[in-house]
């Protein structure tokens, strides 16, 4: 039977031997349970004297043990000539690795045994275990040999001595006798269900569990269920409904129908948005409620026969759903975009251009009285919601990326999906280190993470260079493959790599930054080797890429390649992470060290030893190749121009004008020969062409830049470090800065960029909150509520607002919400002035316009046109400057004009022309010598 895995657990049966359990959903879409017993717990002992009689001393203390046995194995850091032996301690149960690891530590002092001893892999979890012993992870496909068996002798029975093995929900289960992977590039038939609860609000204020009951609940179900692609349940009797509305007697009867549909659809993946921290611990709590009160409901959600709940860390809600996978479409779509709010009405119209339907929680009990248009209303609200949250998963694929990484890193997709980026590296070392008899560390303490991030100070990053400022035209963007992954590989940096005690007898590495490492013909490093494992991967994908002409596969190959570059930059940061198995100062400071000696190498090299380049038929030449000079030949001045860690930018300067061809020739020549004097694997790419560059400061740059597609350039403004992508700022700042640096990088006018300002500053100055609901909504701030309001020690702006609703509406926005606000006219603090966006516009009330206009307009607009001498500390600008031109500081030369060699390029030279000549110049050498 092939499937593919979707969660793994494991059942202890008759308190004995625990069963692992692999669920699924094959080829042929039923779902599976796959039983594997026979697999044992078990952890690994360091310890000092005789080890027969530790081993027999541990045997005879700890009842939990079943068997030691002695064994081989290197020990985690620093590179070692000869294994340790070591104590391998089996246990009959999974809980009993916790309970006894720091029990055995105890007996070296009844042993007087010398040296410390240390355990190791005690807090890896059973399924873990048996995933990366067995070579298996999330969603990989199994083929499993074995027979069909009976799910009840595989369930653990309660005290009272019923079993869960009347609602387990798989198709198919089988007792597993072997089983192995399967190459398969298509996803199982999975399906998906996406539900959103509503709650009568007393008084319009905010839903408690104890007394607010459930009155409706939505599905939305790809693919259908019984042919609906939605469905709504109604917690009261109605008539004359469409049969994708169920009406139920009551509250108890709707919740018993909804676990009802939930478990008859059998769902792989259960969608929500936000559901995590309000559907589902509602849904949980309200029915502990009802049951309290004599109610019976059975509010099963496992496909093993498991009931709903969740757990808190702290601010964090997870729930599990044994065999299923939980996903809140919140958190994904908040790391997939960058975006001003996150409310679903926010997040659906930005990204689905769809509306969500609003019933306003004051008159909701009104709404759910009614029996008119308002009820029909109401419903239709909360179907909304649930088709939303699952097409904002299946639209936009925001799947795709975690279900690759969960094939390509061995975890679970529920353990990716919730965030679990340090488990997908610890995976992979995990699987490695075993097969390599290296043991690995446990997690470290919140003492030891606390030492670790006090060290983090000593951990240098990469190199910043300082930029030629201002505005320069035709700059190479070289950008170094993979710089620190690549540099791990070249010079074999890993924590089995370092010299902590044995020395080799070969020379070692030794990195800028200190340390020495072992070369790799002396052993060759773990990481190194994961590494050069998945560049390798990513490779061999893009290849088949290019090669298909199936939609369905080229995606999966597309997830599979992004997943395969996310893990490839994730192990350096993993060396310095505080929480991390394994942490190395030394190993995280030669990398950055390296990259840090490798980008001033790379600008001696453009800056001094090449110079120049002569562009002669098509080819980019060295002056020592080019010989003798013709009048035909161009001649390219170079400087590196701005460099951050893994990327190079590179000033092209010609008495001509170059077009987009030429300038791609001489960077595929200084990708070639910078690329040669680096060790393998590390190579600097070519990456795009900035038309023009404007560069304000170190990390605070704007691009018009031009990148080769098969199908020629397309090209796109990139902005880093400015306002114009930052959340802290409204959107008319955002907007306002695109458009000036539009009119600067690509329309080559800072006249307009001026007056643009001018116009935006005028409509401020005379804004009417009743008529410009428009310039209203533009001017809207957003600040996250990340806890308690009296939590906070300062008052903060968004905490006026939150205050402002509670006495209002009664209603408190949850923890992790956006809250909008604008500032508001008046005395005193802007934070006290702060206030509810909707409410201004209900209201009539005048914005505070000197804020917006000094404080989020002006400020970022001077920092772009200070580069041209503009001051914009008020509104009054020069009178006298009439172009571009007017803020040069010498008489540009003569130019001789090419032919454009795009579109684009035809637009800068009529506007170099046009402005040349109202401004009386001749024809200049390049429009932006200043």
């Amino acid at each position: 039977m092939d499937f593919q895995i979707l969660d793994a657990d494991y059942e202890v049966i008759n308190d004995s031997s625990p069963v692992i359990r692999l669920f699924g959903r094959g080829e042929d879409g039923k779902s599976v349970c796959c039983f594997v017993p026979d697999f044992e717990p078990y952890f690994y002992l360091k310890a000092s004297g005789d080890l027969n009689a530790v081993a027999r001393l541990i045997e005879d203390t700890f009842t939990q043990v079943k068997k030691v046995d002695i064994v081989e194995k290197f020990e985690p850091i620093g590179y070692q000539k000869t294994k340790t032996k070591m104590l391998r301690v089996t246990t009959h149960l999974p809980r009993e690795v916790p309970e006894i690891r720091d029990e055995i530590l105890k007996l070296q002092e009844v042993m007087r045994a010398e040296g410390k001893w240390e355990v190791y892999e005690t807090d890896i979890l059973f399924r873990n275990r048996f995933l990366i012993d067995r070579d298996l992870g999330g969603m990989v496909w199994v083929s499993a040999e074995g027979e069909a068996v009976d799910p009840a002798k595989y369930i653990r029975t309660s005290s009272s001595g019923s079993s869960r093995c009347e609602k387990f929900a798989c198709d198919a289960s089988i007792l597993a006798s072997g089983f192995h992977k399967v190459e398969n590039l298509t996803l199982a038939p999975l399906k998906y269900l996406s539900f959103d609860i509503e709650c009568l609000p007393l008084d319009g204020g905010m839903p408690s569990p104890e007394v607010s009951p459930v009155v409706m609940i939505s599905f939305s179900f790809e693919p259908e269920y019984k042919g609906h692609k939605t469905l709504v349940l109604l917690a009261k009797p109605v008539e004359g409904l469409n049969s994708d509305v169920y009406p139920c007697k009551d509250e108890t009867e709707m919740l018993n129908r909804f676990f009802e549909i939930f478990c008859e659809y059998d769902p792989d993946i259960v969608v929500g948005y936000n559901h995590q921290d309000f559907d589902i611990p509602y849904i949980t709590d309200r029915v502990k409620t009802l049951v309290s009160e004599g109610k019976s409901i059975n509010p099963v959600v496992g496909r093993d026969g498991s009931k709903i709940g969740y757990r808190k860390f702290g601010l964090i809600t997870r729930t599990e759903m044994k065999g299923r996978v939980v996903v809140d479409a919140l958190p994904l779509v908040r790391r997939a975009f960058s975006l001003k709010q996150y409310t679903l009405r926010a997040v659906s119209k930005e990204l689905l251009n769809r509306e969500k339907l609003d019933v306003p929680p004051l008159e909701m009990e009104e709404y759910w009285a009614d029996t008119g248009e308002k009820f029909k209303k109401f419903v239709d609200y909360s179907r909304r919601d649930a088709e939303l949250a699952l097409e904002l998963i299946l639209h936009l694929k925001l799947l795709d990326k975690y279900i690759a990484l969960a094939q390509v890193s061995g975890s679970l997709l529920q353990e990716i999906v919730d965030g679990g980026q340090t488990s997908m590296i610890e995976t992979l070392l995990l699987r490695e280190f075993g097969l390599r008899d290296r043991v690995l560390l446990p997690k470290p303490d919140d003492g030891v993470s606390a030492e670790r991030y006090e060290m983090s100070s000593d951990l240098k990053g990469g190199e910043v260079l300082e930029p030629q400022k201002g505005l320069l035209e035709n700059v190479l963007i070289l950008d170094y493959k993979s710089l620190y992954p690549t540099i791990m590989m070249a010079h074999n940096l890993c924590y089995t790599t370092v010299v902590t005690g044995d020395r080799p007898e070969e020379v070692t590495i030794k990195p800028p930054s200190g340390g020495e490492f072992v070369p790799p013909d002396v052993y060759k490093g773990i990481v190194p080797s994961i590494l050069e494992d998945l560049l390798s991967r990513r490779t061999q994908t893009k290849k088949r890429m290019r090669k298909t002409s199936n939609e369905n596969e080229y995606r999966v190959l597309d997830a599979t390649q992004l997943a395969l570059k996310s893990l490839l930059n994730s192990f350096y940061g993993y060396s310095g992470y505080a929480r991390a198995r394994l942490y190395s100062l030394t190993l995280a400071n030669a990398v950055t060290s390296f990259g840090r000696s490798n980008i001033l190498n790379t600008r001696e090299i453009i800056n001094s030893t090449i110079g120049k380049i002569i562009l002669r038929n098509k080819t980019a030449l060295l002056l020592d190749e080019a010989g003798e000079l013709s009048p035909q030949d161009r001649v390219v001045e170079l400087s590196v121009a701005y460099g951050d860690t893994d990327s190079v930018f590179v000033h092209c300067k010609s008495r001509e004008d170059l077009s987009l061809e030429e300038i791609s020739l001489i960077g595929n020549r200084l990708s070639n020969i910078v690329s040669a004097s680096l060790p393998d694997p590390m190579e600097l790419e070519f990456e795009s062409i900035a038309k023009r560059a404007l560069l304000i400061a170190k990390k605070r740059y704007a691009l018009w830049l031009f990148e080769p597609r098969n199908s020629g350039w397309e090209d796109k403004i990139k902005v880093k470090g400015m306002e114009t992508v930052r959340r802290d700022w409204c959107e008319l700042t955002s907007v306002t800065l695109n458009k000036v640096l539009e009119l600067v990088l690509i329309e080559g006018n800072v006249d307009q960029a001026v007056n643009y300002v001018r116009e935006v500053v005028s409509k401020v100055r005379n804004l009417d909150p009743a008529k410009d609901s428009d310039i209203i909504e533009s001017l809207v701030l957003t600040r996250t509520l990340t806890k308690k309001t009296e939590s906070y020690k300062n008052k903060q702006p968004h905490l006026t607002v939150v205050e402002n609703l509670k006495k209002r509406t009664g209603v408190v926005p949850s923890i992790g919400t956006r809250i909008p606000f604008v500032i508001i006219a008046g005395k005193g603090l802007f934070v006290d002035r702060a206030e509810d966006p909707d409410y201004v516009r209900e209201n009539n009330i005048p914005i505070d316009v000197d804020y917006y206009i000094k404080k989020q307009i002006l400020p970022p607009v001077e920092r772009i046109l200070e580069v041209f001498g503009v001051k914009i500390s008020s509104l009054d600008f020069d009178s006298k400057q009439k172009g571009l031109f007017d803020f040069e500081a010498k008489k540009p030369e003569v130019k001789k004009q090419e032919k454009p060699s795009s579109e684009k390029e035809s637009k800068v030279k009529a506007q170099e022309q046009n402005l040349c000549k109202e401004n009386g110049h001749a024809a200049q050498s390049s429009l932006f010598d200043f």
